[in-house]
């Protein structure tokens, strides 16, 4: 027999049914599991459910011709883990209706392709048998089965990972002709398996690598076609993937990092300078696929080669390339700084090849009785791993349904959303345990007409009284808080209980034996109420103790999205407390409907003595249209009374502050401050509406500093680099003494992928702020991306 170089590659009508029957017994077994699982997702899952329901929600409002349909899609995935497993679980949440159950069931998708993928290579490398045996093996796999039941990133990787692999291994080593078809198979493979996860292409490091040795030994023998295919291959990749990359790339840089220091922080002493970090996945590769079944096939294959050793003749170069992946895949395991059994899951379908590979070279006259053991223990392993059925054939440790339920996610929702219908609410929410969290708590939010985002707080422990101001409803619990939870929680939980201004309003018994707890603003910032459609807009200003109360009324259709331009007058004196109305998250039913919001006003505003007022609606269509106020009603600023959260704060005008924090280069504690205020709106569309303002503030008076700044920060939050260059080129023109500004342009610039330009700036920032370390920083990146590598060893040593 020649292993690997007389492969089978046509899919029989016989073999077709045997894995569709296969598929549908993993469903069957599969959805019972999910069945009798009653507890809710907890905290990536919880994460995973959002965002699946977030691309749910707008495939289902398809406009492809539109950018913003494109980069609302692109957004719902900002992280590394990519879009694709979402986009694929779309169909099963629209089928099924979108629950945990049925992201879970979507796993049926990728074990579909998982199938398929492992019987093709398993036929590509020997025969239709060793195709099936594979199917059988990764069908039952602990490891897998654990994941199959679950909604996780982890077995759409190792789908989509291998699909490309057998993809990469036809065009490399088996198709004699239409290699361009396979060229481009390749590179959409690729494209897949990072649109899945960027990260899992460096598990494919290896084979990647003895591509290109091949494709430069080629070259250098005159024959550039090999490395035309790859180029290709490249190309068709990077052009799937930058679409969702360029939008991103700078949050998937950085929670990747962050996931490395996470890895760091939490590693089990399994670092790659010890014996046991070499030989962890070792020892558990064979419990992910079953221990007594891996053993079982091992057995027999020793029996067969003792017996009468076989007549094998491999061809040396495909069994190097066959072992680049899963070799070269375990060594990146090893070296990491964390072991997980997920982490390695991507090279386990290579172990159920190789086994598969035995078990189709054994012909003996023992061999059906030695089959047939196997499809037993195969069999008797996964009913023992999902739900502890019959003997114990693994020691993967076992994944059983829990049948627990009773957290009350989707009370503590609905009672939010019976308060507040019309609009979008934020929940803080305190503990961070298993069962009840900021993750499962936002995904039930979006699947109750996203009508709820729950969100973790993030001030740090000696600003948290800030975040009474921030949000207007507060959940805790007692008893056990959740292995991240801190000091932090306890304090704040401490300022709830002792504000005037927040009370409880729901209360639920937990399966931990403690009880959930509801707070709310007792003056809820942002109120609105059904009326009589009036002949025209018309609204109210009252000063309350730190703040204003705006009320404006008018048909729901001009509301929705609308802006307020809210000016007072005080002699000379002129006060701009401009606000988004709802705060930008209204969600208005058709009808007339009164809008009533009570924000706090910025520091400094609480002048003695009567200001007049006048308030603009801006449109959504950036139109203004004269709000009527009361004749002669003047406003009596109140001062604040001093009790933390006694106001909720004008995120707009808090935006406005922050503009004048990047003009200081205050950057620290900018960037802190915008980190609360995103946890805060959960769609930051605060800054849309403060860019919106902003314009239409600058069209008044087109040099006002303090509002252009402000409009560069609110464009670059939002990622819209070419206006915040403009806005930027347009600061520096009018501020051209200020470092900062310099700053910010080169901060673009490199977004925007312009190393040149951004140097320039940067380098004349320098000039003006040379002890700056961040501007070393930058600079030094600029340089490196420019390839200058004499100014980037000088900077580094200077």
């Amino acid at each position: 027999m020649d292993l690997g170089t007389q492969p089978q590659r046509q899919l029989n009508r016989r073999d077709g049914l045997l894995l569709l029957a296969l598929w549908l017994l993993c469903l069957l077994l599969d959805g019972l599991w999910i069945q009798q699982h009653q507890a809710p997702p907890a905290w990536d899952q919880g994460d995973h459910l959002s965002r699946a329901l977030g691309v749910w929600q707008v495939l289902s409002q398809p406009a492809p011709w539109s950018g913003d349909w494109w980069h609302s899609l692109w957004a719902q995935a900002p992280s590394y883990r990519g879009p694709l497993t979402y986009v694929l679980s779309a169909p099963v949440l629209q089928l099924l209706g979108p629950s945990f159950s049925s992201a879970m069931a979507s796993g049926a998708v990728f074990n579909g392709i998982l199938l398929l993928s492992c019987y093709g290579q398993g036929r590509q490398l020997h025969s239709r048998h060793a195709g099936l045996w594979a199917a059988l093996f990764v069908a039952t796999a602990p490891a897998l089965l654990n994941q199959r039941t679950d909604y996780l990133i982890d077995l759409s990787l190792t789908a989509v990972m291998t699909g490309s692999w057998w993809i990469l291994s036809q065009r490399r080593w088996f198709v004699a002709g239409r290699r361009w078809l396979w060229t481009v198979l390749s590179g959409i493979g690729l494209g897949l398996v990072a649109l899945t996860r960027p990260t899992g292409l460096v598990l494919l490091w290896l084979p990647l690598l003895l591509f290109l040795i091949g494709g430069l030994r080629a070259a250098r023998r005159g024959q550039w076609r090999p490395l035309l295919h790859g180029a290709t291959a490249s190309v068709i990749a990077w052009l799937l993937v930058w679409p969702w990359f360029s939008q991103n790339w700078l949050t998937i840089l950085s929670t990747i990092n962050k996931a490395r220091q996470w890895g760091v922080a939490y590693q089990d002493g399994l670092e790659a300078n010890s014996l046991e970090g070499w030989l962890y996945y070792l020892k558990l590769l064979p419990a992910m696929l079953g221990s007594s079944l891996t053993a079982l096939v091992l057995v027999g294959g020793v029996i067969a080669l003792v017996e009468r050793r076989p007549q094998l003749h491999p061809d040396k170069t495909w069994l190097i390339w066959w072992l680049s992946f899963p070799l070269g895949g375990l060594l990146i395991c090893i070296l990491m700084t964390s072991k997980d059994f997920r982490f390695v899951l991507p090279l386990l379908p290579q172990l159920a090849i190789a086994l598969a590979l035995i078990v189709a070279s054994v012909e003996r006259r023992w061999a059906p009785l030695w089959q047939g053991a196997l499809v037993l223990v195969a069999l008797l392993g996964a009913l023992w791993s999902q739900f502890g059925w019959g003997p114990k054939l693994s020691s993967f440790p076992p994944h059983r349904p829990n049948p627990q339920g009773g957290w009350p996610i989707e009370a503590i929702v609905a009672r939010v959303r019976s308060t507040s219908p019309n609009q979008l609410s934020t929940l803080a929410v305190l503990p961070d345990s298993e069962g009840l969290n900021a993750f499962n708590l936002e995904a039930e939010g979006r699947r109750q007409q996203f009508r709820l985002a729950a969100r973790q707080t993030v001030a740090p422990k000696e600003r948290l009284e800030e975040e009474l101001s921030n949000f207007d409803w507060f959940l805790r619990k007692g008893g056990d808080q959740g292995v991240m939870s801190d000091e932090r929680q306890a304090r704040q939980s401490e300022l709830l209980q002792n504000s005037p201004h927040f009370e409880q309003v729901g209360s639920w018994p937990l399966p931990d034996g403690s009880q959930a707890q509801l707070l709310r603003r007792k003056q809820l910032s942002v109120r609105t109420a059904a009326i009589s459609c009036p002949a025209k807009l018309s609204g109210s200003i009252t000063a309350i103790p730190g703040g204003l109360d705006v009320r404006v009324s008018g048909p729901s259709a001009t509301l929705q999205g609308s802006k307020l331009l809210l000016t007072l007058r005080q002699g000379e004196q002129r006060l701009e407390a401009d606000q988004a109305l709802g705060q930008g998250l209204l969600r208005l039913p058709k009808g007339c409907l009164e809008v009533q919001q009570q924000l706090a006003l910025s520091d400094g505003a609480n002048s003695d003595g009567a200001w007049s007022a006048e308030l603009q609606l801006l449109k959504a269509n950036g139109q203004r249209q004269a709000v009527q106020l009361p004749a002669d009603q003047a406003v009596l600023l109140q001062p604040r009374q001093g009790d933390p959260g006694e106001r909720t704060a004008n995120r707009v005008a808090l935006l406005r502050q922050l503009g004048g924090q990047l003009r200081r280069g205050e950057l620290d504690s900018l960037f802190s401050k915008v980190g609360q205020l995103n946890q805060s709106d959960p769609e930051q569309v605060y800054l849309s509406d403060a860019e919106t303002i902003l314009r239409a503030r600058l069209q008044d008076d087109p040099g006002d500093l303090n509002d252009l700044y402000s409009l560069a920060l609110a464009q670059a939050l939002q990622r819209h680099a070419d206006d915040a260059a403009q806005t930027l080129t347009q600061i520096k023109a009018l501020d051209p003494s200020n470092p900062n500004a310099l700053l910010g342009l080169g901060v673009v610039e490199l977004y925007r992928f312009r190393p040149a330009q951004a140097q320039v700036a940067l380098d004349q920032a320098a000039k003006m702020s040379p002890n700056n370390s961040t501007l070393r920083t930058l600079r030094i990146v600029a340089s490196a991306l420019r390839l200058d590598l004499p100014q980037t060893l000088h900077l580094l040593r200077s």
